[in-house]
């Protein structure tokens, strides 16, 4: 098993007191031992000691984990519960393999931006021209895979332009190789006062949600940011996730090729899961000292934002409650800068919810694999989203918005799940209102 003294070092500042128990989602779904920090680090020690086998069943509570942190908060010891469940993950996969669909992604498509998105346009025209509607009705999806069925329902419909198709609609002139092929969009302020922004684009951003996007790169041009939009790829996050260091690894490298080639002051995302997984780059390349270079100047939108000026917009009159991204508040620890934007440069009225810090059940792709987990943990997120009583909702990661807008609409809620970027953008004119 990789890393095995600092596997061991964290197991045994775990002393199973049990204060994990009162703020995992999964637990408090369950109600079962094994599906909180404690049972989970006490099945990975059994292991690691050899006194159980490593066998399948026995490794479920590590993949039943949401990674979402909020453990290591509450624990005295501070355990690092999520990275000990992405340690049993590979050790798991190392002995058993990994699956052959997960593999083929995490290495075949990711690193491979062409490919990514020559198959996300075809399974948008199926959706688009009715072909997906077909499938479902035959049931074809529930078929092949009871997760992909769930995704379908996740994103009911599909943009025609990606973010990265919009650059040129929005004033991107392009940056060519001398060959002539396009190696990054630039945009330049009408007045050039904010810091030259290297704009990360997420997976999910550009294929499946860019309005947050769109509203962030308005917002950081109007504040007078000169910003460059390179062709990169996935952050690495997903196969990290899965215990898949070699596809992390990988994607990350690429990405340190690309960034290194460009000047820039600081590099930004709207989604909190990438920025994070961006800041993370010395942990997974230690020798690489780019890495640690790129972390440092690494920053979540509403980082920057909350640094910049904005002109005071008119008060909106409109109540929203603002929901953490579980990897912008815990791994990143910004929680007030999203606050202070909706209500100083956006003038919106705000009604915390409680459990705001809660995870919504997305975890990345955790409502494919564990569906029934993941939306009984979204029902806990909606009912405190509905006790605000709040007009909108707020959130930083598109993994949220997608999983938030899934649950409004088994509600018939008519309380739209907005970006902070795409909330501020609409008060200063830079995108329709919600």
């Amino acid at each position: 098993m990789r890393d095995l003294q600092f596997i061991e070092e964290e197991l045994n500042r775990c002393n199973r007191c049990g204060y994990c128990m009162q703020s995992c989602p999964t637990y408090r779904v369950e109600r079962s031992e094994i599906q909180v920090a404690r049972g989970r680090n006490h099945v990975l020690r059994e292991l690691v000691a050899g006194r159980i086998e490593f066998m399948p069943q026995m490794v479920q509570p590590f993949f039943d984990c949401l990674l979402c942190g909020a453990c290591t908060v509450d624990c005295f010891g501070a355990v690092q519960t999520n990275e000990l469940m992405v340690r049993a993950r590979e050790a798991y996969h190392a002995r058993y393999g990994q699956p052959a669909i997960q593999r083929y992604i995490f290495h075949k498509l990711l690193p491979y931006p062409q490919r990514l998105a020559r198959l996300v346009r075809l399974l948008s025209f199926s959706k688009r021209s009715g072909i997906a509607g077909i499938a479902r009705w035959l049931r074809v999806l529930r078929w092949i895979s009871t997760g992909l069925e769930t995704a379908d329902n996740l994103a009911p419909t599909v943009p025609r332009l990606f973010l990265r198709d919009r650059l040129p609609h929005m004033g991107f002139r392009p940056l060519r190789h001398n060959d002539g092929g396009v190696c990054a969009w630039q945009l330049e302020p009408e007045h050039a006062t904010g810091p030259k922004v290297l704009y990360f684009v997420g997976c999910a951003t550009n294929f499946q949600v860019p309005d947050p996007g769109t509203a962030a790169i308005a917002l950081l041009s109007k504040a007078g940011c000169h910003i460059t939009v390179t062709a990169n790829n996935c952050c690495g996050l997903p196969p990290w996730s899965y215990g898949d260091m070699e596809a992390a690894r990988l994607l990350a490298r690429q990405n340190l090729d690309i960034f290194s080639r460009f000047d820039f002051d600081v590099l930004v995302t709207e989604c909190g899961s990438c920025s994070a997984f961006l800041k993370k780059y010395p942990h997974l390349l230690p020798d690489d000292k780019r890495a640690a270079d790129l972390a440092s100047r690494t920053c979540d939108f509403t980082e920057l934002l909350a640094r910049l000026s904005l002109p005071k917009p008119i008060s909106a009159g409109t109540t929203v409650t603002y929901h953490d991204p579980c990897h912008l508040c815990r791994t990143q620890g910004i929680t007030e800068q999203p606050r202070q934007l909706l209500v100083d440069a956006g003038g919106f009225q705000l009604r915390e919810m409680r459990e705001a810090d809660w995870c919504c059940g997305a975890a990345g792709s955790y409502n494919l694999t564990h569906p029934e987990m993941s939306f009984a943990i979204l029902d806990r997120k909606l009912d405190r989203i509905a006790e605000t009583g709040a007009d909108l909702v707020a959130t930083a990661c598109p993994a949220c918005i997608m999983q938030l807008s899934y649950g409004a609409r088994r509600r018939r809620w008519q309380r739209p799940v907005r970006h902070v970027a795409e909330l501020l953008a609409a008060q200063h004119g830079l995108a329709p209102a919600p």
